[in-house]
């Protein structure tokens, strides 16, 4: 349906309407579609939609789903792993061998592979952006996956204690901040299982044998960062002893001048909440086998300018249709060709924030568990996607998805199922009979996904069957996360991806001091037994372990888990190609193909 013939039909239900309001409706309708389309948008031979800006550019810092996509097309991991049947594929390491005791992977860098300025990439870029990943200063979210690789957590650990010496040793200290950094850059190279006997070969020494290991390198806080141009904008805080991410830092991820990438594409352009615009890198070495020369991502975050977009031959493919909202479930009900939905390995939630006070200094209830068990167990989670998502997605009884890992059974049986009467009992031994006293909470949510659904309806159920009183609060996507990171919430609405074929990549998240633990949860026996299972060899023991750790989490509940989710995206198969549909919800934009 072309934009005339989209517009022709909205417009034809506001018949009956008085004509001041129609005009009002109409004028609001067109500055949708002027929106929608992408006026003055640069070209591009794929088009997609974005329902979010971006949180974050730096690949060794980034988390979010759409942030990591982007990532995966400007820059390049060792291997790739094709998530559609899970095979390995060389990147930018055309062979690896593994040790016989596992313990050793050594990676042989094709010679082809180069930089958008031409550079070649080297075993040191590798090295290089590794360790940017492992520095504390830098704060990145996945910094415990590299603590399979051999020294790399005491390298953190030493870095971290050497930071707070030097800070609380002020002037009166003998060592200066850059002194501080030249010992750092020793201290990883002695102490860290990374070495590059030659440009073309990386050693990679693991601390235990990591039967996923392959499948993690090919995860984005694995590529490899372009060392001269980044070591340009670095900075060292003469204060704190810290890398400064300052603006000059900052602005290198997002400027098409400076950036320096080595995957299939490089930046051509982005402008701020409208649209990032990528081109083919020319001296990319699989540049023949793309499918495309150019990808535009347009970011709408109102779902109906994105229909309207999609509708209107604005854009080809839409990744992320909001599945809490009514549009998905209508688009369902209309049989139409170009929608495809999916089971898939992620989970819906809420965080329960488990620190002992909030943000503002008053005690948190939350950090007492019968008080999450209890609102937890008062969630119908089988009227939420029966009559308010209305996509019918499995209830989530475990935190990792059942039937997405092949010989990992979780265990459902932990599992908390409505039970209004037992949350009220247990609400009453935290000291809240009734909800009283159950004061000063809310329900956090980013805005434009159809968040405040599931929202409104979780708060009604609390009230009616607790009598708690929330509040609800949108924030947009940036202040949202923002919010996350620093713990600015009591109840917030959460989900996640498995980022690899491995249990782990769900309970991992959940330990200690992990980068993504927006929770602040602590549990040691949960934290003991996923130590266990690092170093434990046996698979079928390990899978043992992992499943006795995520026992603990369903026990001690800080999250509410409400369903695994259902992906709906749209694109007509008979025009693109080269789009794979999977669970994980991984696409790689250089295999796509329009036809006219």
């Amino acid at each position: 349906m072309g934009v005339k013939q989209c517009l022709a039909r909205l417009i034809s239900c506001f018949d009956g309407l008085d004509e001041i309001m129609k005009r009002i409706l109409i004028s609001g309708l067109l500055l949708g579609v002027i929106i929608a389309s992408g006026c003055g948008d640069p070209k591009a031979d794929f088009v997609y939609i974005s329902g979010s800006e971006h949180n974050q550019l730096d690949p060794q810092r980034m988390s979010w789903s759409h942030d990591i996509r982007l990532a995966h097309s400007l820059f390049e991991t060792l291997v790739l792993l094709d998530f559609s049947d899970m095979s390995i594929h060389p990147g930018v390491a055309e062979q690896w061998t593994t040790s016989d005791d596992g313990l050793t992977y050594t990676f042989q860098l094709r010679d082809e592979a180069r930089w958008s300025n031409g550079d070649t990439v080297t075993s040191h870029d590798f090295i290089y952006a590794w360790r940017r990943a492992l520095l504390p200063d830098i704060a990145a979210d996945y910094t415990k996956l590299f603590y399979h690789i051999e020294g790399a957590k005491q390298f953190f650990d030493w870095r971290n204690k050497h930071l707070q010496l030097f800070v609380k040793q002020g002037t009166s200290g003998s060592e200066t901040a850059d002194q501080l950094w030249h010992r750092t850059k020793y201290q990883f190279k002695e102490t860290v299982g990374l070495s590059a006997p030659d440009d073309r070969t990386l050693v990679v020494n693991l601390a235990h044998r990591t039967p996923f290991f392959l499948e993690l390198v090919a995860f984005v806080t694995f590529v490899p960062v372009h060392a001269l141009s980044v070591e340009q904008t670095l900075t060292i805080n003469s204060e704190t002893g810290l890398v400064d991410l300052d603006s000059d830092y900052s602005t290198y991820w997002s400027d098409p001048d400076r950036l320096v990438t080595n995957g299939p594409y490089r930046l051509d352009q982005r402008k701020f909440k409208q649209f990032v615009h990528i081109v083919a890198n020319e001296h990319y070495w699989n540049r023949d086998a793309m499918g495309n020369s150019s990808v535009l991502e347009r970011i709408i975050t109102d779902p109906q300018n994105a229909m309207l977009s999609y509708d209107g031959g604005g854009s080809h493919f839409w990744a992320d249709v909001p599945s809490a909202s009514d549009l998905a479930a209508n688009l369902i009900q209309q049989n139409r060709s170009d929608v495809h939905l999916q089971v898939m390995a992620g989970t819906y939630f809420y965080n329960y924030n488990c620190l002992p006070q909030f943000k503002d200094g008053t005690p948190n209830p939350l950090v007492d568990p019968r008080v999450r068990r209890a609102l937890s167990m008062a969630i119908d989670r089988k009227v939420l996607v029966e009559r308010v998502t209305r996509l019918n997605q499995p209830v989530a009884l475990s935190y990792i998805p059942v039937g997405v890992l092949k010989g990992y059974d979780p265990p459902v049986e932990e599992g908390l199922e409505f039970d209004p009467e037992s949350a009220r009992k247990l609400l009453a031994e935290a000291g809240y009979p009734g909800g009283e006293g159950l004061a000063g909470l809310s329900i956090l949510y980013n805005t434009g996904h159809g968040h405040e659904r599931p929202a409104q309806a979780i708060k009604r159920m609390w009230e009616v069957h607790l009598g708690v009183i929330v509040t609800l609060e949108g924030n947009e996507g940036k202040a949202f996360s923002e919010r996350l990171k620093n713990q600015d919430y009591s109840i917030a609405r959460a989900s996640w991806y498995g980022d690899y074929p491995d249990p782990t990549t769900w309970p991992e998240k959940m330990t200690t001091n992990d980068g993504n633990n927006d929770c602040r949860w602590s549990n040691s026996e949960f934290d003991g037994l996923l130590e266990q299972a690092a170093v434990e060899d046996h698979p079928q023991r390990r899978l043992k372990i992992l499943r006795d750790a995520e026992a603990v989490l369903l026990r001690d509940q800080p999250m509410a888990l409400l369903y695994q989710y259902k992906n709906l995206n749209l694109f007509d198969p008979s025009k693109v190609k080269g789009l794979k549909p999977n669970a994980w919800h991984r696409w790689r934009l250089e295999s796509v193909l329009v036809k006219p």
